[in-house]
């Protein structure tokens, strides 16, 4: 079974601009650390023909965990995207694999930016996909992922309209960036993980989702 959810924000650019910014990798590098406040977020871009382009990103979560807990809890939420963005249909569709665990979901956001009639607007349309294939928590790690993705969707549309009212559309996607024609270098480390850092992979999970199943149930104070 996969799990669904959409969301939908109004910006007050077309949608050949969001596309643009989605592009600018830099701005894209602020939006993530300032924006979604992750501790690391790198990348690396092929940009094809006609301004397609293959972005691959290794990201690293800012969790609030004990000091101590930090660093191991960053790497266990750690994770690569694979996207590819198409001009024509002026869409962007990626593979969220986690460093840990992705041989137990299938993870993929799509967005589609669609221009508003009779406006200098667009509707930016993201949709995640996510399908856990262990029954191991099942229910419980699919919601909590989705409830993760619906924050960060919100988190990045609170910073960028905030950039766009602050700033002129131009300034942005002219921000001092790398011609994505000569970001094809370096490399992000891909890995598989191994039998032992799967049960370690357990074991978090389990961990983390107690954690977020008492702390839900706890009455604010």
């Amino acid at each position: 079974m996969v799990r669904e959810a959409t969301y939908e924000a109004v910006y007050p650019i077309t949608a050949k601009q969001y596309y643009d910014v989605m592009l600018c990798s830099s701005f894209q590098r602020l939006v993530h650390v300032e924006g979604l406040r992750m501790s690391r977020w790198d990348n690396v871009d092929v940009l094809g023909p006609d301004r397609t382009l293959s972005r691959t990103i290794y990201s690293e979560p800012n969790l609030r965990v004990p000091k101590f807990l930090a660093k191991f809890a960053r790497k266990s939420q750690a994770y690569h995207e694979y996207s590819e963005f198409d001009p024509r249909a002026l869409s962007r569709r990626t593979r969220v694999v986690p460093v840990l665990g992705a041989h137990v979901m299938d993870f993929i956001v799509t967005e589609r930016y669609v221009d508003r009639p009779d406006s200098k607007s667009c509707v930016v349309i993201s949709n995640v996909s996510i399908r856990v294939k262990t029954r191991l928590f099942r229910n419980l790690l699919e919601r909590w992922i989705l409830e993760q993705s619906e924050t960060k969707v919100s988190q990045r549309d609170a910073y960028v309209l905030r950039a766009l009212g602050e700033r002129e559309y131009k300034d942005i996607v002219s921000t001092v960036d790398d011609d994505p024609a000569s970001e094809n270098v370096g490399e992000i480390n891909i890995r598989k993980d191994s039998a032992r850092e799967r049960f370690s992979f357990a074991i978090v999970i389990v961990g983390i989702l107690g954690g977020v199943a008492l702390l839900a149930k706890r009455p604010m104070r």
